[in-house]
């Protein structure tokens, strides 16, 4: 059996040592990226949310709009007519 000396002893005791505070780094790490990725999907169902909103408040802006621009010109013009023959009489 070969012997092993005092300097290779302690470079297989180092290697453990790494061993074990790689292990713990990684675990540290996969906790680390676990809350990140749950914090990302939340962000991203905000961001979904502003949107469908954004496009909500546009459409209740714009459709009245729309509907005013042909509807109520009749109806001003109907209004006008009938105030001219008040005040024509």
């Amino acid at each position: 059996m070969p012997e092993i000396n005092k300097a290779e002893s302690e470079k297989v005791e180092t290697n453990k040592f790494d061993f074990q505070k790689l292990e713990e780094l990684l675990q540290d790490n996969l906790k680390n990226s676990a809350a990140t990725l749950q914090a990302i999907k939340d962000i991203k169902r905000y961001i979904r949310w502003q949107q469908v909103w954004s496009t909500c408040r546009f459409f209740l802006i714009v459709v009245p709009l729309v509907l005013g621009f042909i509807y109520l010109p009749p109806l001003i013009k109907d209004a006008l007519q009938s105030y001219k023959n008040l005040f024509s009489n």
